[in-house]
């Protein structure tokens, strides 16, 4: 029975994660906990379960008397987990260039060609490829740096990866951006084609440079166009 109710709460849980995420609940949004009963055929608590979960996560936050809402965007907030990230993944590229063996190159290849699939569909359909194109995406990341020795230093870079996930999903899902995805797409395999051949070269300066500008640059640009669209 625990299973099950686990099972539920992570259905909903995952559920609201995605539709906030990709923009389709909007920041400030009110969740009421009786509609999602309702609409998920689920108890209360469940619902308060997922709820506070999502509050732990970012994406949602709780006041008294006010009930849960959908967290408001933060620009400084976003600007500063990218910042961070950037540099701890440069870090741990330098760490995993030390150490370079076959089963990191092989890993960086893999992760590489599954990511390049789902590139060359995104545009056909933002919405229905974007979560599979963010997790490949950090499946590849993670694998750059994944030779770092460090597990530590991995669990900060996935923590900074999720949590600026709302975000750049809700960021190439807006209509702000369709006319320009398809460049920013482009962009975005240049530069990951190019960031695989520095690691398969051990290339530590090129492929820091590459991850810096790549992390900071295209998200800065992007997050700071969501925020004014979303404020207008």
């Amino acid at each position: 029975m625990a299973d099950k109710r686990s099972s539920v709460i992570a259905t909903l849980s995952d559920q609201l994660r995605r539709d906030i995420s990709l923009g389709l609940i909007h920041p400030g949004d009110k969740l009421n906990i009786e509609a999602l009963k309702r609409q998920f055929k689920i108890s209360h608590p469940s619902v308060r379960e997922a709820l506070s979960l999502l509050v732990g996560e970012g994406y949602v936050e709780f006041e008294d008397q006010k009930g849960f809402r959908v967290s408001e965007m933060s620009l400084e907030g976003q600007q500063d987990i990218i910042r961070v990230r950037a540099e701890l993944e440069c870090l741990a590229f330098e760490w995993s260039v030390k150490k370079a063996d076959m089963d990191w190159r092989a890993q960086i290849v893999a992760t590489h060609h599954t990511l390049s699939e789902v590139e060359t569909k995104t545009n056909d359909d933002p919405i229905a490829f974007s979560l599979d194109w963010d997790e490949r995406n950090r499946n590849f990341h993670l694998a750059i740096v994944g030779n770092c020795g460090s597990p530590k230093l991995l669990e900060i870079i996935r923590i900074q990866y999720d949590m600026s996930r709302r975000y750049r999903l809700m960021a190439y899902s807006q209509k702000y951006t369709s006319n320009n995805r398809a460049a920013w797409v482009e962009q975005s395999k240049r530069e990951h084609i190019a960031l695989k051949e520095a690691a398969l070269n051990n290339d530590v300066a090129l492929g820091k440079e590459i991850i810096r500008n790549h992390i900071t640059k295209a998200a800065f640009d992007t997050f700071t166009g969501l925020v004014s669209d979303l404020e207008r």
